[in-house]
């Protein structure tokens, strides 16, 4: 990087566009691909350095603060100030593990979100040996020719050569919040400020509307924007609602534990004449037992497989929050080009000089025929045909290019289907473009649905539009004729527009070519009337075959789906009966103008409908409809690739952007990206959503029944005056050892069967609610009982009664207390395989689907028997070996457990169907 030596910018400014490229090492074909790579060696990739992570030591700090981390450290303080120096001294060493493992389960963490984010990398559009080609962002170097618009983000710092109707968005870097007019034109050297000059681009800023075409003068940490990332500190990222909500429960599990640890050793000391010592180990096992101490970093991890998860799916989510929100979605508003359809555009009719011409081929592959009625197009037709063909590829800047045997093409969709078509007919894009220059554009707009090119021709200007139909149909008044140009009447313009109805009705998108021969050539870019129609291009773009499925599945899963497209009504409408939009009932179509007409009150009625398109919709159109659905109580996601997109995608609860085929801004302002911009990606997301946040409550129901049941001994020891039952190292044990890997293991259960076949989930829901609380309490119980009763059968077999004390070194004792730590064990053996299902009979899982879960018995079961078993560790668990029959009494815990959690999923199923009759 240091062999490279940055140009001055000062210069740049006030150098005529032309003098631009030689300055900077480069010119009109752009750098060579040998020269492009020798440059990245000298400058470096143009990447900005992420900012500074937290170390080590802060990362340890900031979780050993954690509430669940601070009672730990409390109960390990307070067993070394009672002289249980052993017990302190493993608790403080459980803490150091836990800090450690989460420290390593956060840097994993983020090495997921590195790996998510480079499967979708930015490209750019970029002139490498005189052919525009797509490059890695990170690829750009000084030199290169760069094409930007509408929505790109700016990929290094640049000047402008050319520019057409051009305006950034600053914001990221100026912070103005208006767009900025940008100029190719030079600029006289001045006081102002370097980020201020409009003939410069700047790395991080994005393109609010128009084109423009700029040579790379800064990559990486030497531009602007690098600079002031290089001033950048540690910034830890806010907490999703999930983890917001898991560390308000650790705030209340840390005040209960102390409240409840307390009062426990005031009664053990005050009312059940326990001594001091006595007392404080009651208030140690209260804290410990309290706090599930493996809960964090089961989450974290969890969270982080199932990231991964989607990403396998296509989807990739940006933020925790997003996962929680999945699986409350009520409506999806999606376009439909590229998201419903396959995005790969097809000219399959034209009409030109009043005929039908057919065009065979798909794809964007070059190859195929232009025919009438079976025969070539000759004579007046073809005449026509050619000048409707080359005025629509000289009204736009795609390329079509062949790259390993697959035809692709550089710039809009709709574009590359034109240039298609032209050289179908034999026309070569570039010789026409060389033969007519272009001197100024009016990039295609959202609003005015139309884009106008500026052209040098036969010694004056040409003016070519192309657009929708109804837009540029009212600036014609004339149109292209075998015979020549005639006046556009009244009924050649009916008959017009009676051929885009009836072609769109076919579910074709429709593109209308006009253009005007102009006396000068016209250097500034201006609105144009008095348009001579050339004809109209019918598109097939075929629905992705997936969709209908993922309609059905949506509807049934109570999710909504409403098509905004901008395109016809008569054309969504077709699309919409294809994937079995039409199945409820005949959608309505409600055009942008209806819309406008429409007061608040008019739309949510419009909203309440069960199937709805939304035609000839712009981008503020979107959002007003994203505004009041939230409004009317839904949970929407919305798709969107503009960067007028942005404002519905941020507006919306979760923003879905088209990685494939969106723009950098629509990306920057979504929650998920698809990265195969299908429809049936968000449905998929939906349901693997809601796989996520039930597979969540699953192992946090399955946590906190241990929870409790290790809570109940400790409260009998004090209420009975019994000996301890439970050590807090067998706490320990289970809690940070034996029952995390299968937590881990229920975090990989696929989404239920059913899962689509319920309503959507409240988004005011919350993981730690009455029926969590309830489920847990009355599973803990049960465990808690058994693991007694089993205790006590042990201790009276040894000669034990109640009121009297054990020796803590006997065998006896420690039998016993082996025998409620194994238990618990067994006991959650049959609570993991209970919890696989939230509300359906255990028998109903699939025990094929899920091979951790088997593994999570195996580790159960394997790390139980060395605890019990092997000398070395029996005195530092304070275990003892357990007979044959003592295994047998304990097995019968585990089917109590069964059976009381068929019994709660039987309660649960018939408040359920309760409620639905009650709804119905």
């Amino acid at each position: 990087m240091e062999n490279w030596k940055a140009p001055s910018p000062e210069r740049l400014i006030a150098m005529d566009p032309g003098e631009v490229p030689s300055y900077l090492g480069s010119g009109k074909e752009g750098l060579t691909a040998g020269e492009a790579e020798a440059r990245l060696r000298s400058a470096g990739r143009n990447e900005i350095a992420s900012g500074r992570p937290p170390s080590l030591l802060s990362r340890a700090l900031h979780l050993i603060a954690d509430p669940f981390s601070l009672l730990l450290l409390l109960a390990g303080t307070l067993s070394v100030i009672g002289g249980i120096v052993q017990l302190g001294a493993v608790i403080f060493i459980i803490v150091a593990l836990n800090a450690a493992l989460s420290v390593l389960q956060e840097w994993r963490v983020e090495r997921v979100m590195q790996t998510l984010r480079e499967w979708l990398p930015q490209a750019s559009t970029v002139l490498r040996d005189g052919e525009l080609t797509k490059v890695p962002a990170s690829d750009l170097v000084p030199g290169d020719v760069v094409q930007v618009e509408e929505g790109d983000r700016i990929p290094a710092d640049a000047r402008l050569i050319e520019s057409y109707g051009l305006w950034t968005n600053n914001v990221p870097l100026t912070g103005e919040s208006a767009p900025q007019s940008r100029t190719s034109a030079a600029v006289g050297r001045r006081k102002a400020t370097l980020t201020a000059s409009p003939n410069l681009l700047f790395m991080g800023t994005s393109v609010a509307r128009g084109r423009g075409v700029a040579v790379v003068h800064s990559t990486g940490m030497r531009t602007r924007f690098g600079e002031i990332a290089s001033l950048t500190s540690e910034v830890r990222p806010a907490p999703s609602p999930m983890q917001a909500e898991i560390a308000r429960a650790a705030r209340y599990d840390f005040v209960i534990a102390l409240a409840v640890g307390t009062t426990f050793f005031f009664l053990g000391s005050l009312l059940f004449r326990l001594d001091i010592y006595d007392s404080l180990l009651l208030m140690i096992g209260v804290i410990v037992a309290c706090v599930p101490e493996g809960l964090q970093l089961t989450i974290s991890t969890a969270l982080a497989i199932s990231l991964l998860e989607l990403g396998r799916h296509n989807v990739l989510v940006k933020g925790l929050a997003s996962v929680q929100t999945l699986g409350s979605v009520t409506v999806i508003c999606t376009d439909k080009t590229g998201t419903i359809t396959r995005g790969e555009m097809t000219v399959t009719e034209i009409w030109a000089g009043g005929t039908i011409i057919d065009v065979s081929g798909t794809g964007y592959s070059p190859e195929g025929d232009l025919t009438v009625d079976g025969r070539a197009v000759e004579g007046g037709e073809l005449k026509v045909l050619t000048l409707l063909l080359e005025r629509a590829l000289l009204c736009s800047t795609a390329r079509v290019y062949r790259e390993r045997g697959r035809w692709s093409v550089v710039g809009d969709p709709t574009e590359g289907a034109l240039l298609v078509a032209a050289m179908k007919l034999g026309l070569d894009p570039e010789a026409v473009r060389e033969e007519h220059p272009l001197t100024a554009m009016l990039p295609f707009d959202a609003v005015r649905r139309s884009m106008t090119t500026f052209h040098r021709a036969d010694g004056g200007g040409l003016a070519c539009v192309k657009g929708a139909p109804d837009s540029v149909l009212p600036a014609c008044r004339a149109v292209l004729t075998p015979e020549g140009v005639v006046d556009l009447d009244e009924a050649r313009r009916k008959e017009a527009e009676a051929a885009a109805e009836r072609l769109a009705a076919r579910g074709l998108r429709m593109i209308a070519v006009a253009y005007r021969p102009m006396d000068a050539p016209i250097e500034e870019a201006q609105e144009v009337n008095g348009l001579v129609l050339a004809g109209l291009a019918g598109m097939y773009d075929p629905p992705r075959p997936e969709v209908l499925d993922g309609v059905r599945t949506s509807r049934t899963a109570g999710v909504r789906t409403i098509i905004v497209t901008g395109d016809y009504g008569p054309t969504a409408l077709v699309i919409a009966r294809e994937v079995g939009l039409a199945e409820g009932g005949e959608p309505r179509v409600i055009e942008g103008g209806d819309l406008d007409a429409m007061d608040d009150d008019e739309l949510r009625t419009a909203l309440e409908g069960p199937n709805l398109i939304f035609a000839r919709a712009t981008p503020y159109h979107k959002r007003r409809i994203v505004r009041t659905l939230k409004a009317m109580g839904e949970v929407v996601a919305v798709t969107g690739d503009g960067a007028n997109d942005a404002p519905s995608l941020k507006e919306a609860d979760i923003g879905v952007a088209m990685g494939a085929s969106g723009t950098d801004v629509a990306r920057e302002a979504s929650d998920m990206v698809l990265l195969d911009d299908s429809y049936s990606s968000i449905v998929t997301a939906v349901r693997l959503g809601r796989g996520i946040y039930d597979n969540i409550r699953k192992f946090l129901t399955y946590v906190f029944s241990h929870n409790w049941a290790e809570l109940i001994p400790y409260v009998l020891f004090g209420l009975l005056a019994i000996p301890l039952p439970l050590l807090a190292v067998q706490i320990l044990a289970i809690d940070l050892i034996i029952d995390v890997p299968p937590s881990l293991a229920l975090s990989r259960e696929p989404p239920e069967p059913k899962v689509m076949e319920r309503p959507p989930r409240s988004a005011s829901s919350r993981l730690f609610d009455l029926d969590f609380l309830a489920r847990s309490v009355i599973l803990g119980a049960v465990i808690a009982t058994g693991a007694m009763l089993a205790c006590f059968h042990v201790w009276m077999e040894g000669g034990w009664s109640l009121g009297e004390s054990l020796p803590s070194d006997s065998l006896v004792y420690m039998r016993g207390t082996t025998m409620v730590f194994a238990g618990i064990v067994v006991a959650q053996m049959a609570n993991l395989l209970g919890s696989r299902t939230l509300d359906a009979p255990i028998h109903t899982a699939d025990w094929q689907s899920n091979p951790w879960i088997y593994a999570g018995l195996a580790w159960m079961v394997g790390t139980l028997m060395l605890i019990i078993y092997l000398p070395p560790l029996q005195p530092i668990f304070g275990t003892a070996p357990l007979r044959p029959e003592d295994w047998g009494i304990l097995s019968l815990i585990a089917v109590a457990v069964l059976f009381t959690d068929a019994g709660i999923k039987k309660v649960a199923r018939y408040r359920t169907r309760r409620a639905d009759q009650i709804v119905g």
